[in-house]
């Protein structure tokens, strides 16, 4: 299908003298669909709510009204709509992470995370005062016995996952599998961080881990991948009615997590009037599009990935160090990211690098950074 954007000028493409930039896994702009939901919500709201009532007061914990369509948003993933009593809105899933770390491994506590995991994590760690343990992973992502080892050695107080299109390496944890990780935080008493970003997008999912664990699952739903990065609202379902008030206000407010006003309300609308439905729908096809274009220009790589994932997982063919693959790859004009960047915890990183499909802001743009990684994966 032909972008209706590739020719607007406000989708101008990268400058063809600068590489093209796939380190990062940003959803594709879908300017024809979101920018006539944005704008409508955002007059919507601005003619319902009087901007001195949402914006001169604090709302530490959303809006009652945000809350409720958090609630609604979440079951996109949810079997049925959680108290809103137990939802928080926030401005990012990185805020949220920031919250619960604090409170619930806390500073010289131990955070289990997949031995490559998003590297943020790292910057937390440091900054709060915790431990990073690695669990090891395969096409699944959390090898339940490497879990249940690190329970017993390192008693870790609670267990970050990315559980779906794991980040970076695109695994895709089974229900099976889903079971027995929650079974084993359950017997070693770990929370569960449940970061479930990028699950809007692809269709036919296993359900959450806070399905199967609800009573020991922060649960994450944020809209950065499948709506924009820039919408910054993220909501979270705590296990019980008094967590939001015990971890997120008043004591947090230093931590600066709550979410703008605006950005609360316009959230709400897109949720109430379905236009969030209709971006996620232009995202996952223009997702799905550019997936495409990955398996035609790399037919022969070997890479993982899935039609609605954001980033591909790249080996690095043989003879090439990763240094070598990825400083050729910026020469011949694509920025992609070596594993190590992804590694927090100890270990070796595999000879992998990971690149973004939607942060190139056109497919023009985007065949170009591909037609510079075949380049140097080929020669």
């Amino acid at each position: 299908m032909k972008t209706t954007t590739e020719n607007r000028p406000d989708t101008a493409p990268d400058s063809p003298a600068a590489p093209v930039p796939m380190t990062g896994n940003l959803p594709p702009r879908v300017p024809h669909v979101f920018d006539l939901e944005y704008r409508a919500a955002m007059h919507r709201m601005l003619d319902t709510r009087s901007p001195a009532d949402w914006i001169g007061v604090h709302q530490f914990l959303g809006f009652p009204r945000d809350r409720e369509a958090g609630a609604q948003f979440l079951t996109r993933r949810l079997s049925a709509a959680p108290d809103p009593e137990r939802v928080v809105l926030s401005h990012s899933t990185q805020a949220i992470l920031t919250v619960l770390c604090t409170s619930l491994v806390g500073q010289g506590g131990v955070l289990a995370v997949e031995t490559l995991t998003y590297p943020t994590m790292g910057r937390f760690a440091k900054q709060l005062g915790m431990n990073l343990v690695g669990v090891e992973m395969d096409g699944e992502g959390i090898i339940p016995g490497s879990f249940q080892r690190v329970c017993q050695t390192r008693k870790p107080r609670a267990l970050y996952t990315l559980p779906t299109l794991q980040n970076p390496t695109t695994a895709l944890m089974g229900l099976e599998r889903r079971q027995e990780i929650t079974a084993i935080a359950r017997q070693y008493g770990v929370a569960i961080l449940e970061d479930d970003i990028y699950a809007l997008l692809p269709p036919d999912l296993p359900p959450p881990l806070a399905e199967l664990a609800p009573e020991i699952t922060y649960y994450m739903l944020g809209t950065a991948k499948s709506i924009g990065a820039g919408l910054k609202a993220a909501y979270v379902v705590t296990p019980a009615k008094t967590d939001p008030k015990r971890l997120f206000w008043p004591g947090s407010g230093m931590t600066y997590w709550m979410i703008a006003p605006a950005n609360a309300g316009v959230a709400t609308d897109l949720i109430h009037n379905d236009g969030a439905d209709r971006i996620i729908c232009a995202t996952r096809e223009e997702t799905r599009a550019r997936q495409q274009m990955v398996s035609q220009t790399l037919k022969g790589a070997d890479f993982t990935t899935s039609p609605e994932c954001l980033h591909v997982w790249l080996k690095v063919p043989g003879g090439k160090t990763v240094p070598e693959f990825v400083a050729d790859c910026r020469r011949r004009g694509a920025e992609v990211g070596p594993a190590d960047t992804f590694l927090l915890a100890g270990g070796v990183a595999p000879d992998r690098i990971r690149f973004g499909t939607g942060k190139a802001r056109t497919r023009a743009d985007l065949q170009r950074g591909l037609d510079a990684i075949a380049g140097a994966y080929f020669s």
